[in-house]
């Protein structure tokens, strides 16, 4: 019997210079959480995530199970994103 696993988003906040957090990541990490409470859905849907080493690229939010990556990440891409991949789970 296969078990569907919940999607969740983890979002780098890593501290330091050029990192994530730096860049923005722990703003995004509770802007992704206000976000899926107003939809009424867990706030544990949305994980702090470790270094993905991409600092580059950051801030960094990443999907679980769906494999998908977002990049350079802005708050006002948070709807879109809840809604793409969290707003219909049950």
């Amino acid at each position: 019997m296969l078990v569907e696993v919940p999607r969740q988003l983890f979002v780098c906040a890593t501290p330091g210079e050029g990192r994530c957090g730096a860049k923005g990541g722990g703003e995004l990490f509770e802007a992704f959480r206000e976000e899926v409470t107003r939809l009424g859905l867990s706030p544990s849907a949305v994980l702090r995530n470790a270094c993905t080493r991409r600092h580059e690229e950051g801030p960094v939010v990443f999907v679980f199970p769906d494999d998908v990556w977002y990049t350079r990440v802005k708050s006002e891409d948070v709807p879109r994103i809840v809604e793409k991949h969290l707003a219909h789970q049950a």
